[in-house]
């Protein structure tokens, strides 16, 4: 194979997991949060959720399809998986302090 293709084929999946997370940040909010600085942090707003969905696009299968939606769901799923340790963090502290949760 020759190496030119297979370097365009995973730009395309990027691109397709990119334009799949930028369609969910459309979808979900109705709008596009641009990148802002608060205080000491960096809010990435959409670029964030682009470079997750670009990525989750390039591991998923090799079809622009499959990369697209990997892209649409990848902010998501990591989200979830975020928000759920949090919860079983919180849920540990408030054991190992005596509180029942």
């Amino acid at each position: 194979m020759n190496l030119h293709i297979i370097t365009d084929n995973y730009y395309l999946l990027f691109l397709a997991g990119m334009s799949g997370a930028l369609v969910v940040d459309m979808l979900k909010d109705n709008c596009i949060v641009l990148p802002k600085k608060v205080g000491d942090i960096l809010n990435l707003g959409f670029i964030g959720s682009v470079i997750i969905g670009g990525f989750a696009g390039c591991v998923i299968d090799g079809s622009l399809l499959t990369a697209f939606m990997g892209g649409f769901m990848g902010k998501e799923v990591i989200e979830n998986l975020v928000v759920k340790q949090n919860l079983d963090r919180r849920k540990d502290d408030n054991i190992s302090d005596g509180r029942n949760a």
